[in-house]
């Protein structure tokens, strides 16, 4: 040891105090410690870094047993106190080659900021004998300005900065910035809402046989009709007096044949209209035949047994149709699926027969179970003027199937995706139509 300890403790300071960069602080470290103890062999080593000094050699080889042997001992070893170290008190194969490198007493002296959080540490081993009291703390009041002038000088990566500054983050949060992480990558099932109505999977739809004026609508919503039962009347008053017209037109016609057949047997120009006669009468037999075959259009009636789907019967009575127009349909009260609209902006991948679940508006907490039967390519305008997709359904066997005509919402799930993008989906849409990309 120096005989005069605080005047080498003051020139070592100053010495720290004149390096210009980290590198030269470490070389001091390392180095020029001997004006203040004896000792053979040091070495500093810095936290998220690594070996960064040894003492009697300029660079360091990071391949060399010696420096691999000296990180990983560092490692396992730093303390936040000063400690004696050495053969005996290192564990495992460490201690077992301590003395193929370094002498038997060892010094570990921490450095610290000013908060008092390690930064790395500093090692420094000699032969011979012990670290007395008075030298541990020297070595302690130089290794605070050591790391007081490493703090300034030092200048780590932006990789080490970040590599501190989550070091410096609780374990409980880590923990807790752990877990959300995996909860964001947790997959879970894509699905998008749509609203749902039960409708009648193949229905008889009535249309106008001609075009008229609906006279009477013999069926109320929802009203049971066996096959053959009348449905709706057509007003006949045109046909019926066309009818007319056409049956006096038959009998006059017949009365000119009854002449002309008479007169035949003496005027031979009589006997030549008698084909031109048959042939008017028979014209006016098939107008005839026709104007009936109208009037028994006119009353239209149910192709099959089932309820009757339409609006209020009052509405229809005396509004003109046209040929082919809809005006009611029979459907089996049975036979339904389910039938929603989906918006384009809620368009994702579905896979044919994917699972779908009506909630219903009467019974929201009892949805009810579908497969996917098809999704339109185009979108459709709907009543309100809107466009969507036209989704079509089937109820699942095995279930009560529920009333025709009932609405709700249906979801319908798609691929698995990572709650991440199921969340951020939406928002990323609106950002690119904000942006128009």
């Amino acid at each position: 040891m120096n005989d005069q300890p605080l005047l080498a403790l003051l020139g070592l300071e100053e010495h720290a105090r004149q390096a210009g960069n980290s590198a030269e602080l470490a070389f001091v470290m390392v180095n020029d410690s001997r004006a203040l103890v004896i000792y053979r062999q040091a070495a500093l080593f810095i936290d998220g870094e690594g070996l960064k000094a040894v003492s009697g050699v300029t660079t360091i080889d990071r391949g060399a047993p010696f420096v691999l042997w000296l990180e990983r001992m560092f490692r396992h070893e730093m303390t936040d106190s000063i400690r004696l170290i050495g053969p005996e008190t290192v564990q495992g194969r460490d201690g077992q080659e301590w003395l193929e490198w370094l002498p038997p007493y060892g010094l570990m002296i921490p450095l610290k900021d000013r908060n008092g959080t390690r930064i790395g540490a500093l090692l420094l081993a000699r032969d011979g004998e012990l670290w007395a009291d008075q030298e541990i703390a020297l070595l302690g009041r130089a290794v605070d300005f050591f790391a007081y002038a490493w703090m300034g000088l030092h200048r780590p990566s932006s990789v080490t900065r970040w590599q501190r500054r989550l070091t410096a983050i609780p374990n409980w949060r880590k923990l807790l910035v752990a877990a959300a992480v995996l909860a964001l990558l947790f997959p879970v099932r894509l699905s998008v809402l749509a609203p749902a109505e039960v409708v009648a999977h193949d229905p008889a739809v009535i249309r106008s046989p001609l075009d008229g004026v609906i006279e009477q609508v013999l069926v109320r919503p929802n009203q049971q009709v066996a096959k053959g039962d009348l449905l709706f009347k057509l007003d006949r008053t045109t046909l019926i007096g066309k009818s007319q017209v056409a049956r006096k037109a038959i009998a006059t016609a017949k009365a000119e044949l009854d002449q002309a057949t008479q007169l035949s047997f003496s005027d031979s120009r009589a006997k030549s209209q008698l084909a031109i006669i048959r042939a008017r009468i028979n014209e006016r037999l098939a107008e005839m035949t026709q104007l009936e075959d109208l009037i028994a259009r006119c009353e239209v009636k149910a192709p099959r047994a089932g309820i009757a789907v339409l609006d209020d019967p009052a509405e229809w009575q005396g509004r003109p149709v046209n040929v082919g127009e809809k005006v009611l349909a029979v459907a089996s009260p049975n036979d339904v699926e389910l039938e929603a609209w989906l918006a384009p902006a809620d368009v994702i991948a579905l896979a044919p027969h994917g699972p779908v679940r009506l909630f219903l508006n009467a019974d929201p907490l009892s949805p009810v179970s579908a497969r996917l039967l098809y999704v339109t390519y185009e979108a459709i305008a709907q009543a309100d003027g809107t466009l969507g997709y036209r989704v079509r359904a089937a109820f699942e066997s095995g279930q009560d199937s529920p009333r025709l005509g009932l609405k709700g919402t249906a979801r319908l799930d798609g691929r698995r995706v990572a709650l991440i993008y199921w969340l951020a989906r939406r928002p990323m849409g609106v950002i690119r139509t904000f942006l128009g990309i």
